[in-house]
């Protein structure tokens, strides 16, 4: 019995919707399926204007687009994150601060920031990670306390609530994905959540390469012009009809893959109770997104890693804090005595969590891990 790490999901409609794709001969955004699959998005979230984009990548650096970071601006980023949560605002010439992550939910310290934050702080990029989020309030209030963005990287985290309010609605944007290793799926896709409605009409002009092509297909303008940056950031309507019909089917998607995260919790306590793994355990209605475990350090997490490919199980830890790599060295950092970033990235391992996973796939997996750990 060999265990993947992941098996995008897939609903059995793509095709249908597709081909009608084909049949309308419409192919780019923004189209009728583009259309739908925002409503539907506005529906789930709660954010009444929503556009999709190409990937979570293209959502963020529309984001640094649409607040205008310009050369100079410091943007604050957790270290333990995917690099487009950085390289969206680096490209942009932003100075990135690189902060600290809670050791239990593995997002942005918000106990730091007071001590990151300048004059010049522009923005700050709160990443849920694994669809997690805690003490939201106290980022969104010192944002507003001191005029800074708040940018939500919400890749992680569709159909992830906090307190009964979805992620990415708290911010003045959310950026979500929809890339083959998240819960629903298009390949590669994400959507731009607008909270801040200044924004709404600089976005739809950004997104369409920085013309005033929305306004055109509208009939507002006789012509479409060159009006700021901007870039081919839409979503394609083959994309897009692949992503309507996963969002159909989202309910059961979060129902089933909540069923085997708490299947995994209950059969990991006792080896959490021997204190021979941790896990968090989120008061919060997330979306199962993933399922990570931590071990004494990193050389036990790396042996366990190989012992569990050798018995056909993937497992696989997660990013390397961007304050060690190469270019991250350039920037501040600002972390506790402990350095959690750091410390806990390297102890953390994730195992397999997607729709096709069965109970008796986790069964054999904890089985082996117990091999491997007594």
């Amino acid at each position: 019995m060999k265990i993947p790490f992941n098996i995008p999901f897939v609903s059995g409609d793509e095709v249908t919707y597709i081909n009608e794709v084909i049949a309308n001969k419409s192919f780019s955004y923004p189209g009728i399926f583009s259309k739908k699959c925002e409503l539907e998005l506005a529906k789930i979230t709660g954010c009444e204007s929503i556009r999709l984009t190409a990937s979570c990548t293209s959502a963020l650096e529309l984001a640094a687009l649409a607040i205008d970071v310009k050369e100079g601006d410091e943007v604050i980023v957790p270290s333990f994150t995917f690099v487009s949560s950085a390289n969206a605002f680096a490209l942009r010439g932003a100075r990135l601060v690189l902060v600290d992550v809670n050791p239990n939910t593995m997002c942005l310290d918000e106990n730091l920031l007071e001590k990151a934050i300048t004059s010049k702080t522009k923005a700050i990029v709160l990443v849920h990670y694994a669809g997690f989020t805690e003490n939201i309030e106290k980022i969104v209030e010192l944002c507003n306390a001191n005029n800074i963005f708040l940018i939500e990287d919400a890749a992680q985290s569709i159909d992830s609530y906090y307190k009964n309010k979805h992620l990415g609605t708290f911010g003045d944007i959310g950026c979500v994905s929809f890339h083959d290793t998240k819960n629903i799926q298009c390949g590669e896709g994400g959507a731009i959540l607008i909270n801040n409605k200044t924004l709404i009409e600089k976005i739809d002009v950004i997104i369409e390469k920085g013309t005033d092509r929305k306004a055109f297909l509208a009939g507002k303008v006789s012509e479409y012009t060159w009006k700021t940056l901007g870039s081919s950031y839409g979503l394609s309507e083959i994309n897009s009809a692949f992503l309507l019909a996963q969002l159909q089917e989202l309910p059961i998607v979060t129902q089933k893959r909540k069923i085997l995260f708490n299947f995994y919790k209950e059969n990991l306590e006792p080896l959490k109770n021997l204190q021979l793994i941790d896990f968090y355990e989120s008061a919060y209605n997330h979306n199962s997104h993933i399922l990570f475990i931590k071990l004494k350090d990193a050389l036990q997490r790396n042996e366990l890693s190989i012992f569990l490919q050798k018995n056909g199980i993937a497992a696989y830890s997660h990013y390397s804090p961007l304050h060690l790599s190469d270019r991250g060295r350039n920037y501040p950092y600002f972390c506790s005595t402990n350095d959690y970033s750091k410390t806990e990235s390297d102890r953390l391992l994730r195992l397999p969590l997607y729709f096709d996973l069965e109970k008796e796939h986790i069964i054999k997996l904890i089985e082996t891990l117990k091999i491997q750990l007594k």
